[in-house]
């Protein structure tokens, strides 16, 4: 290999190397600006849903409805 495609190739890499470190830089603020400390939020609760394992509470005492 040649000086100039060493050259090229170091280059090529150092910028590669750097774009990197900034992805990751830009990716980890995100990550620490959304961590859940960061901004509180009150859980949502669904009507009729159980608290034990998320599955919809079945009534009691079904009535069936008047048929024609």
């Amino acid at each position: 290999m040649s000086v100039a495609q060493n050259t090229g190739i170091r280059k090529a890499v150092t910028r590669l190397m750097v774009a990197m470190a900034a992805c990751t830089a830009v990716a980890a603020g995100a990550a620490f600006a959304a961590s859940p400390d960061s901004a509180p939020v009150t859980p949502h609760t669904i009507a009729g849903v159980a608290e034990d394992n998320g599955w919809p509470v079945a009534p009691t005492d079904p009535t069936p409805s008047p048929t024609n």
